[in-house]
């Protein structure tokens, strides 16, 4: 076997549904069910000779220069059985409706569509004697929102009662909109751990945060911010996801960042399609080009990022799609009350894809 990735061994991500895969990027068509959790071959269709399809965003990352978690789970493994990597993302309860996300992974956006069942939690009580051991040295929480995730939090006092905590190296994906459960003060359960890392999910600063994540409060994550920084084994990054929606005003970000010593580790979004860089209108590539050269030359993530973003910028191949881009926007600005699209330099593009009249041309 040529392909080699320490999750499919040592990995173990739960999913709202239940499903569980060896790490969060897997193909959904891969998942398992709970119970795999019991079997140490869980994952045994994964081990090929080629890249498994399901594989797909690590072989795309790799070669185009960006890093993979599979590179990363292969410079963590440690010489032990059983599992090294746990990923909890067990419930889509989330605080905010980010303009990208749906109902899957915010049970906010499932409420606003009216969906029967709003909130999807699998339990993770049962599995508990699989998933913990003195192998487990890396814990990852996301959502949802893992802030407000009550198994989250009562996860964190078992393994400090367990004595288990002194070796785990926590890793998160917060929109940071609070840091408080109940009585409880994240930085006392973090005291215990080896060393904790936050990714904040924050695509801008200011009034564009608050309608692109509908619900922040830009001054209420701030503070939060810097309340972990003062935190000595605390790193906090900031990880915003790239899409047309807030690419304009990423030089705000950036800067705040850099101000800051903050580190940046971007996504830039693929899905949905509508959102992604690719479809940028004709009119707007160059100005869109030039923020990314902007930002760039901050030096604050790695290089093959901002080619990731120009490129997508540049060939436009989705640009097409750009109406339905439009309509969702004001659709949302409308129905939320917010004021997205008056904030964003699409206006011209819009009068003349919808409101002038070519008929008589």
């Amino acid at each position: 076997m040529t392909w080699t990735c320490a999750a499919i061994d040592h990995g173990v991500t739960i999913f709202p549904d239940g499903r569980i895969g060896p790490c969060c990027q897997i193909g959904s068509e891969y998942l398992k069910p709970m119970s795999a959790i019991a079997h140490s071959d869980r994952f045994q269709d994964l081990k090929t000779q080629n890249p498994p399809a399901a594989c797909r965003i690590c072989v795309n990352n790799e070669r185009v220069g960006m890093s993979s978690y599979r590179e990363q789970f292969n410079r963590m493994v440690r010489d032990t059985p059983g599992i090294q990597f746990l990923d909890i993302r067990n419930t889509n309860v989330c605080n905010l409706k980010c303009r990208y996300c749906g109902p899957h992974f915010s049970n906010q956006w499932a409420m606003e569509l009216k969906h029967q069942s709003h909130t999807v939690s699998t339990s993770i009580d049962d599995v508990l004697g699989h998933l913990l051991s003195d192998s487990l040295h890396w814990l990852y929480f996301t959502g949802g929102e893992p802030m407000i995730n009550p198994d989250h939090w009562s996860l964190l006092t078992t393994l400090v009662d367990r004595g288990l905590c002194k070796n785990i190296s926590l890793l998160y994906n917060s929109n940071l909109t609070t840091v408080k459960y109940k009585d409880i003060d994240i930085d006392d359960p973090w005291s215990h751990f080896r060393s904790v890392q936050v990714n904040v999910s924050i695509d801008a600063v200011g009034e564009p945060l608050s309608y692109i994540r509908s619900g922040s409060n830009w001054n209420r994550i701030r503070n939060n911010i810097d309340q972990l920084k003062s935190i000595s084994q605390v790193t906090v990054t900031v990880t915003p996801v790239i899409s047309i929606l807030n690419v304009w005003f990423l030089p705000d970000l950036y800067r705040y960042a850099k101000d800051n010593d903050l580190k940046i580790s971007a996504i830039v979004l693929h899905g949905p399609d509508y959102l992604a860089l690719d479809v940028m209108p004709d009119e707007l590539k160059q100005s869109a080009l030039a923020i990314v050269n902007d930002i760039e030359n901050m030096g604050l993530d790695e290089p093959a990022k901002y080619q990731q973003m120009r490129s997508m910028i540049a060939n436009n191949s989705n640009h097409g799609l750009f109406q339905h881009t439009l309509n969702h926007i004001l659709l949302l600005d409308h129905r939320r009350r917010e004021k997205l699209f008056d904030l964003l330099p699409f206006d011209q593009v819009a009068q003349r894809m919808i409101l002038e009249n070519h008929e008589y041309r």
